[in-house]
């Protein structure tokens, strides 16, 4: 009978870093105890090297550009492309050209910060921290924070924030259709009340989702190789035929390659979307539309 497979064995924070486990090189104890309670720290450790990373590409990136030097080299030409595409194509128009440049520093953090944890998903032996919903439910909320700020400066106060969300609704008639009318409004309001702790959880779970899914296909499709060759889970159709692994092995191996290709660019698609989506709550938060 075969062994269990877990899918998302992989994709899961864990304690360990299985660099090649065939040869038994591992990385083992990434992990506190906590009276009963096992905490991993493999997402942990990876969050804080990406935000390294980017506060090094940030810091060095700022430093070049305040000497007043024209762009130069690869890295620096990157760096200030990719400032300028968060500018131009995620605050701008998502915020206003007005407030662009006071929530730039945070767009731009968030942006690099999901990009890179995105791209760690795609080396072998490490995996994407946005894959778990812990993570990009605290980005969430950490974007939830900085939209209804920005509402409650944007629009007075509390008293003035909360008015924003009740739609104006008119309707001509008597006592029954005015009623209506109410009944309307208050149901719509509650609704637009509920809709703002909805966009919250959407941008966690639409990130989460995509990047679990994409690093299960793509482990999935390396398993077919398995499923014909490999004894512990080889299946009974593929027993005593040893050619299926010359079928399957090149058509799993150029489908994850061609796949990889397309989680490069995923990864900044997510980390877009996120983004963007956060620029346009905050721009809504500021300036209702009713």
């Amino acid at each position: 009978m075969a062994n269990k497979i877990d899918p998302f064995e992989h994709v899961v924070d864990s304690s360990h870093i299985p660099i090649l486990e065939t040869a038994g090189l591992e990385i083992h104890g990434l992990g506190i105890n906590i009276g009963t309670v096992h905490i991993p720290l493999k997402f942990i450790l990876l969050m804080t090297a990406s935000a390294a990373l980017v506060a090094w590409g940030m810091i060095w990136l700022g430093k070049k550009m305040a000497s007043g030097e024209p762009p130069t080299g690869k890295m620096w030409n990157l760096l200030e492309s990719l400032l300028f595409f968060v500018r131009d194509k995620i605050v701008v128009p998502g915020v206003g050209e007005k407030d662009a440049n006071r929530y730039l520093p945070y767009m731009t953090t968030l942006f690099l910060f999901i990009f890179v944890m995105n791209l760690m998903g795609l080396i072998p032996f490490l995996g994407s921290p946005t894959a778990s919903i812990m993570v990009t439910g605290a980005l969430a909320v950490i974007s939830f924070v900085v939209i209804h700020a920005a509402g409650l400066e944007g629009n007075h106060g509390v008293a003035g924030y909360l008015k924003t969300f009740i739609p104006h609704i008119h309707i001509e008639g008597g006592p029954v259709m005015k009623g209506l009318g109410l009944a309307i409004t208050i149901g719509m309001a509650l609704l637009e009340y509920l809709t703002a702790f909805i966009r919250a959880t959407v941008l966690a779970v639409r990130l989460f989702a995509n990047m679990l899914a994409g690093h299960t296909v793509l482990f999935m499709l390396l398993f077919f190789i398995a499923l014909v060759a490999n004894p512990e889970y080889q299946i009974e159709v593929a027993k005593g035929k040893d050619w299926l692994f010359w079928g399957v092995m090149p058509f799993s191996v150029v489908m994850v390659t061609l796949l990889t290709l397309l989680e490069l660019f995923i990864a900044g698609l997510q980390a877009f979307i996120f983004t963007f989506l956060t620029a346009v709550y905050i721009g809504l938060a500021k300036h209702p539309p009713h």
